[in-house]
């Protein structure tokens, strides 16, 4: 069955994944909803653990808590709790009053920690067997799992007070025979976390350790929740792609799919500091100049006063534009048939952007040469110059990714070297052309 919506198709042979990946960066939040409500429950539990936050809070705003219940009974815990985390407090109060009793309580317990902690981040839904069980009864429970567990390939011991003592896999398992028991053969030297330790650090376990499950425990090393290391990979990639953003000039928050005035909204703040380091530049640079007569005469030498501040505009444009393209590429938001919808998209943002620092930059270069006429001038020319930095940054990432090339390692040097001695160029052509 095919649910055709006139732009864009989703069929039942998409991964939920893709799907989730089509309605952020395909269709707008309107169209995805009306998408996602023509799904049967089952089909958009599945999307929804797939979603990205953004999407999740998306579908799920305004929702009957009936509704947002009947895919909270389909979800997994620790998903259930991510697409809790996105709705308002009430609208989640709500929702949960319909959800089964038992999954309600595990809800309620989850969201009770810290979103950043090994708590917020773990599930419930884990294998723990006495100590003194028989591998032969151990197996049995594993057959009857029926897909709730987290994993059926890691076992865990606790003795009669929950208390954790020993980790053993299903492989042993089988190699042992049925009457044997598990506390005999387990491994006691188990890695585990506390419940409230930050997630970066959970996520660096087990990565260091290579687990497939890491067990977190309470205050008395009572075992209550586990986190796998898929939850890991997606701590290390959200952690490492805020950090290069923040790096970049941009917002941790930004993605390659957001609505434009989000994308302008993540950048915009941090053009605040080149513009204001480069009119101090300007000052500077004018005193330098003062005892040259015949340059203080020249056009030229107002224009180029206020070249510092085009260069760190130019950069952090360029970079905000390479991280997040670099990003969008290296997590797959952006595959081949998005390169064109990516790059207009960009050159939308410089257009913004290059405008906003005009706007603020305009009358303050107006002030300091004493002429708000030559001012304007000025930001004309360099609203120019950050829609040109902001579309070849923009040409070179998108460019060398169909090319084959990593945009990571062609982006900064190659962005640096062409972007912003052009955007020089063109700032200092345009500047005096509109000042003659």
């Amino acid at each position: 069955m095919a649910y055709d919506k006139s732009d864009f198709v989703i069929t039942d042979g998409m991964h939920p994944a893709d799907i989730a990946d089509a309605l952020w960066q395909d269709v707008d939040i309107n169209r995805a909803r009306e998408l996602f409500d023509a799904m049967d429950v089952a089909q958009g539990a599945l999307v929804l653990a797939e979603a990205d936050e953004k999407l999740q809070s998306a579908l799920l705003e305004d929702r009957d808590p009936q509704v947002i219940a009947n895919y909270l009974n389909l979800l997994s815990v620790d998903d259930g709790v991510d697409a809790l985390n996105e709705l308002p407090d009430a609208l989640r109060l709500e929702a949960l009053c319909f959800v089964d009793s038992e999954t309600a309580t595990e809800l309620r317990h989850l969201t009770s920690y810290p979103e950043k902690s090994a708590g917020g981040m773990m599930t419930t839904e884990f294998i723990s067997v006495a100590e003194s069980e028989r591998v032969a009864d151990v197996i049995k429970l594993i057959k009857g799992d029926e897909g709730e567990a987290e994993s059926v390939y890691v076992i865990f011991v606790v003795n009669t007070a929950n208390i954790l003592q020993g980790v053993i896999t299903t492989r042993e398992l089988l190699e042992l025979e049925e009457n044997d028991s598990v506390g005999e053969f387990m491994n006691p030297d188990v890695i585990s976390a506390r419940v409230d330790e930050d997630r970066e650090e959970i996520a660096r376990q087990i990565l260091r350790y290579n687990l497939s499950l890491l067990p977190i425990v309470d205050a008395r090393n009572s075992i209550i929740g586990v986190v796998s290391s898929d939850d890991a990979l997606e701590v290390v990639e959200e952690e490492g792609s805020e950090d290069a953003l923040l790096l970049a000039g941009a917002s941790g928050d930004s993605d390659a799919g957001e609505p434009l005035l989000e994308m302008v909204g993540h950048r915009a703040p941090y053009l605040a500091i080149p513009v204001g380091a480069g009119l101090i530049m300007s000052k500077v640079m004018e005193y330098f100049t003062r005892g040259d007569a015949t340059a203080a005469d020249d056009v030229y030498s107002t224009v180029i006063a206020f070249v510092p501040m085009v260069l760190a505009l130019s950069g952090t444009v360029g970079m905000q534009t390479s991280a997040v393209l670099v990003r969008g590429f290296a997590v797959g938001q952006i595959v081949r048939g998005r390169r064109l919808s990516v790059f207009l998209s960009e050159v939308r943002v410089g257009v913004v952007l290059g405008l906003l620092s005009a706007l603020v930059a305009g009358p303050a270069m107006g002030l300091i040469i004493g002429d708000y006429y030559t001012g304007i001038m000025l930001s004309l020319a360099l609203w120019l110059s950050i829609i040109w930095t902001n579309t070849v940054a923009t040409s070179i990432v998108v460019g060398s990714e169909a090319a084959g090339l990593d945009p990571a390692l062609v982006a900064g040097p190659v962005m640096i070297a062409v972007s912003d001695l052009s955007a020089v160029a063109l700032f200092l052509g345009v500047a005096s052309k509109l000042m003659v």
